[in-house]
């Protein structure tokens, strides 16, 4: 049975029942990896709201998993992603964040699959 989400926080959570989870998208995972350089446009780490973002993933060990269609400029670089549906909320392990090499975790296995609230 699919759990719900009620909302969306800020584009960074989801809600579901009360809690807050990161959202990530899929543009980042390769196989069970998920790289993303956390890094400008789409990410910066001196805003505090990427900061809490940070801090929560890495409490968690949660994440919901989007599906997101991926838009990058003239020179190649990601700028922006368009999301196109929820794919599930998942465990995630080996979570870890460092300065040059960005945002990393190994996606674990699907705790539940996820609908929006009508």
């Amino acid at each position: 049975m699919a759990m719900e989400i009620s909302s969306e926080v800020d584009g960074r959570y989801a809600r579901i029942e009360g809690e807050l989870i990161p959202l990530v998208s899929n543009a980042w995972l390769r196989d069970s990896r998920y790289t993303n350089p956390f890094a400008p446009p789409l990410h910066d780490v001196a805003n505090p709201k990427d900061r809490e973002f940070l801090v929560v993933l890495l409490q968690k060990r949660r994440v919901v998993l989007t599906d997101d269609e991926a838009h990058y400029d003239d020179a190649g670089t990601l700028c922006r992603l368009t999301r196109k549906d929820i794919l599930g909320l998942y465990a995630i392990d080996n979570a870890a964040y460092a300065p040059d090499a960005g945002l990393s975790f190994t996606l674990g296995p699907m705790i539940a699959p996820l609908a929006t609230a009508s």
